[in-house]
């Protein structure tokens, strides 16, 4: 009887053992930093990937005036008002806020290693390009 339970573990354990590996090869991929420009098409989304810099160490020149940039472009693309603009600043801010303390002690770590150098690349692709928005 013993035998037979632990047989049957095994087997279990080798089914979820290849189904979490073959997610894990699977989801990879997707997992991978796109060479694509990130399309901004909402203001918060610039702000939350900004302070994600800002949290990381990662905010420069260039990454601050592609912010500008995109900023700028949404304002007069979606005629937002100056309380859109704080809005939207303040949303941005909470969700980055949210997800810095998430991670926990060290945990930032893996985030600005990988959200946080791409949100960094992504802002710094609109540096040079007074109209991002004609560009794609």
């Amino acid at each position: 009887m013993r035998n037979s339970k632990q047989e049957k573990s095994k087997l279990i354990f080798h089914h979820l053992r290849t189904f979490v590996l073959g997610l894990a090869l699977g989801i990879c991929p997707i997992l991978g930093l796109s060479d694509e420009r990130h399309k901004f098409d909402r203001l918060e989304d610039a702000v939350y990937e900004l302070e994600v810099c800002a949290y990381c160490g990662l905010v420069n020149d260039h990454v601050l005036r592609g912010y500008q940039n995109i900023r700028e472009r949404l304002v007069t693309e979606h005629s937002l008002s100056q309380a859109d603009i704080d809005m939207a600043r303040g949303l941005g801010w909470q969700l980055a806020y949210a997800e810095w303390q998430n991670r926990g002690l060290g945990g930032f770590r893996g985030w600005c290693a990988n959200e946080g150098i791409a949100a960094a690349r992504s802002l710094a692709s609109y540096a040079e390009i007074p109209n991002p928005s004609l560009v794609e």
